[in-house]
């Protein structure tokens, strides 16, 4: 039971433990009070900043809290004071921008601790220090250090604030410095913003400002709301998330002044900040001390009504015409002020183009929305000092030796000049690829492709950009003759060079072997050989650089050329010939009758002329040739014939008839007997189109089609009427469908058997037949079974039993001279509708909502009109039985 209670009470204090997210930064610093004999007095201050607001892990500012005092040469515990707070204030953001949209809720709370300590004087002083648990964990630029799964015992990033107390190798009576403003600010998000985190030292000593790390520590606060006291130094940092660092808290394009601390620049994107700031004390050149704070800084993301932007500077000197690029709100007015005197007014976003008259730096001014109480406006700076022409020179591309970069830029402008080169060599692999010389070398370390960029300014202030793309090489480029044909009666002129980026590359060409070569020395000479040679061409560059290539010269004395052999072919057909040459030299085709030119090529695409034609393929290399003919021989194709289209009645068979070859494939085969002969029979079920494949033996091989369709009429729809009730001793017509003419038998009682529609007067139960003709002269036939009951009435039978055996299932009113049904209607006992009807000969089946109705007496109505116009009523009852 102990051990339960020990286990319990744990876990109650595990739950009172609370975190300290809501600190959101510090500072400590001290005062001089007073020496007495070997003992200093000093006044030590925390400040503790606060969010406002409450909620959920965010804890009011500590009433109290532990100064830890500990020996700077040991770190030993000395003592740790408790110590009440003195003052809690709240600050919030000042006066905001009305013509910011969405000014954010900028509020946090400051608690200031204050306690004289009185140590005795050693030689390295004290260490004083407060720490607390745990700061926000959505920092942007702080690696989120807590275990989700386990807050109690890795609870994240701490903080530690602490101040150094001077021994006696140091200045006693020295005080700190302390920082001179804690503000509300608006940052916004990717824009210019100013933060001043200027500091005042008592002594007026000198101070020097840099970003710097911040301290973790700190841990969990219990259920007395107050943080432990802090462990002994040294303390830990906290980590930073890449690309932010302690030095570069807000990002590279946010700085401190290391003079006055104000922060200045582009705020980084939208987030909360960790910023920590050191300065540094000095008094005569020594450094007294390093004091610090830090706090988290909310950038917010900013909509401003109104906003006038465009580049800070135009200085590319590249003529008078400087066109000006407007990134401002768009849908405004725009009043340009180009600095020379002239002005524009526009509402257009559009790239402004402005000429100026002569050399200059001038200020250029836009304003967007000008009377508007949220208007904004814009300032940048044109250089005019044209023409700025960046021109680099680049030689040398061999790795075993140095590549030479020579400037060659120049500026017409009379008051300008350059004074600054920067070459970048494009080595990727280094950072040591520069030079500031106007004319530079650089050996680079391997072939490949580089971007060389020379960039220029001038005392003026213009600045241009030249990007080159050169490609260096072990082996200078190097193309020539290809392996060719020559015929040995000839000469060759040869051919080499060697290129490098649309420039030819100067050297030395020398070829072997001395075989029947003239000017063997140059880059184009002349060969002759009477034999299978291959010439060697090596070229050096001016660097000595080397490279070499072949060209293998195949001598011929005659051609061979082969063609296909001799062939049968249809009438009208496109063909193709093809040549097949012992070599890559040009064919021509002839028509062998007319000696007249028909192609040229490996292949002849033709359609040869009936009977027969000859076609000749020569070759020619030089003074060498050969050739070879094909002789075609035109024939006709088949002449398929399927047979005429035709018309069949549903269920009858036709006999398909094909002509015109030797041999037939009919399709589709599934309704046919024979598709492979001329003749086969079909029994197709509805309309069909056969189509037969015909093909011949005379030597066109080409299949020829041709289709023949059978109309199939579908079956007759024959239709007698549907079997009926009759009123007894009256005439009855009959009404059937389906056809174009009628015969009815037997013809018992019907005035005319050949119409669709006789009257009959036969007066007893009888059955009628009905054949049906269509136009085409198919025939269908049909019953109808006549009931003749005394009339007109409805009969309603007293009884069913709807058990699905096929017998009086359906409970219905038999309707005798009945021309309209109005209603049928069935109740239970109690008056519930149990079935409603208004169709003829349509009843109730015994089922209610889905469910077998009860078996017992069921009342019914029934009304219509008869073949008199007159209503006619009926009521009753019925047993339901299963």
């Amino acid at each position: 039971m102990k051990r339960t209670l020990r286990l319990l009470l744990f876990i109650l204090l595990i739950g009172n433990v609370t975190k300290a997210s809501h600190i959101i930064g510090g500072e400590m610093f001290y005062k001089y009070i007073s020496r007495s004999g070997d003992n200093v007095t000093y006044q030590v201050t925390l400040k503790l900043f606060r969010i406002c607001g409450s909620g959920q892990n965010i804890a009011e500012l500590p009433d109290k809290v532990y100064f830890s005092i500990f020996n700077k040469a040991s770190n030993t515990p000395f003592d740790a004071p408790l110590v009440s707070r003195a003052t809690k204030e709240t600050k919030s953001l000042g006066q905001v921008d009305p013509c910011i949209v969405n000014p954010p809720d900028i509020c946090f709370q400051i608690g200031t601790y204050i306690h004289n300590i009185t140590v005795p004087i050693t030689g390295s002083g004290y260490v004083v220090s407060f720490q607390s648990c745990c700061r926000d964990n959505s920092m942007q630029n702080i690696v989120d250090t807590r275990n989700p799964n386990n807050e109690q015992q890795f609870p994240g990033n701490g903080a530690t604030y602490f101040t150094e107390l001077p021994g006696s190798t140091g200045i006693l009576d020295n005080s700190s410095p302390y920082f001179a403003k804690d503000e509300a600010v608006l940052v916004c998000a990717n824009k210019k913003f100013s933060y001043d985190f200027s500091a005042i030292d008592p002594n007026s000593d000198s101070l020097v400002y840099t970003f710097c790390d911040a301290y973790g520590g700190g841990y969990t606060t219990n259920q007395t709301g107050i943080p432990s006291p802090s462990d002994a130094p040294p303390y830990n940092f906290i980590p930073y998330k890449s690309p932010f660092t302690g030095s570069s808290p807000l990002g590279v394009d946010a700085v401190i002044d290391p003079k006055t601390g104000v922060i200045s620049g582009i705020a980084p994107n939208a987030g909360k900040y960790v910023v920590t700031v050191c300065a540094y004390e000095y008094r005569n050149g020594t450094l007294l001390g390093i004091h610090r704070k830090d706090f988290h800084i909310n950038v917010t993301t900013c909509v401003r009504e109104v906003v006038a932007a465009m580049p800070e500077k135009y200085n590319d000197c590249s003529g008078y015409t400087v066109t000006f690029i407007n990134n401002s709100t768009e849908g405004k007015t725009y009043d340009w002020d180009f600095g020379d005197g002239q002005k524009v007014t526009t509402t257009s976003t559009a790239d402004l183009p402005h000429t100026y008259t002569k050399d200059g730096t001038y200020t250029v001014k836009l304003w967007v929305d000008k009377n508007s109480n949220c208007g904004d406006s814009a300032i940048a700076t044109a250089y005019v000092y044209p023409m700025l022409r960046p021109d680099p020179r680049i030689s040398g591309f061999c790795t075993n030796t140095t590549t030479v970069f020579t400037d060659r830029s120049t500026t017409s402008s009379t008051t300008d000049a350059i004074n600054y080169y920067r070459w970048d060599f494009g080595n990727e692999a280094t950072e040591e690829d520069t030079s500031l010389q106007k004319n530079a070398t650089y050996q680079y370390p391997g072939p490949g492709n580089y971007d060389v960029i020379l960039q220029i300014k001038t005392l003026q202030g213009c600045e241009r950009f030249d990007t080159t793309n050169i490609i260096i090489y072990d082996k200078p480029p190097l193309t020539s003759t290809p392996d060719t044909l020559l015929c040995i009666r000839n000469s060759l002129q040869l051919f080499a060079e060697s290129v490098v980026d649309g420039n030819v590359v100067n050297g030395t060409y020398t070829w072997t072997p001395a075989y029947n070569i003239t000017n063997a020395n140059t880059a184009t000479p002349t060969i002759s050989p009477k034999r299978d040679t291959t010439y060697t061409v090596t070229f050096a560059d001016a660097t000595g650089c080397t490279n070499s290539k072949q060209v293998a010269i195949d001598v011929r004395d005659t051609l061979i050329i082969r063609t296909i052999a001799d062939s049968t072919v249809c009438t009208g057909d496109e063909v193709h010939l093809r040549a097949f040459p012992d070599g890559n030299y040009p064919l021509t085709w002839y028509n062998a009758a007319n000696n007249a030119e028909v192609g040229e090529g490996l292949i002849l695409n033709i359609v040869p002329l009936a009977p027969t034609v000859t076609y000749t393929v020569r070759g020619e290399l030089g003074s060498c040739g050969g050739f070879d003919n094909v002789k075609l021989a035109v024939v006709d194709p088949p002449a398929a014939y399927a047979g005429e289209d035709t018309t069949i009645c549903y269920g009858e068979q036709v006999i398909l008839r094909a002509s015109g070859g030797s041999s037939y494939q009919w399709t589709p085969t599934n309704t046919l007997g024979s598709p492979r002969n001329s003749t086969t029979t079909a029994r197709p079920t509805d309309t069909t189109q056969y189509i037969v494949t015909v093909t011949d033996v005379l030597g066109c091989p080409k299949p020829i089609y041709d289709t023949v369709q059978i109309n199939v009429v579908p079956p007759v729809p024959a239709f007698a009427g549907n079997d009926t009730i009759a009123m007894l001793n009256q005439p009855f017509q009959l009404n059937a469908s389906g056809g174009t003419s009628y015969i009815w038998t037997p013809v018992d009682g019907l005035d005319n058997p050949n119409v669709y529609n006789p009257t009959t007067t036969i007066n007893h139960d009888f059955t009628y037949t009905v054949t049906v003709y269509t136009a085409e002269g198919c025939v269908g036939r049909d019953n109808i079974k006549i009931r003749f009951i005394a009339g007109p009435d409805i009969y309603v039978p007293t009884g069913f039993s709807p058990n699905g055996d096929g017998q009086n299932d359906i409970f219905r009113p038999l309707p005798v001279g009945i021309v309209q049904m109005d209603f049928f209607r069935v109740y239970d006992r109690w008056g519930k509708l149990m079935y409603s009807t208004d169709k003829y000969m349509q009843g109730w089946d015994g089922y209610f909502n889905g469910t077998p109705a009860a078996v017992g007496t069921y009342v019914w109505v029934v009304q219509g009109k008869n073949v008199n116009d007159e209503t006619v009523v009926r009521k009753g009852t019925v047993t339901l039985v299963r």
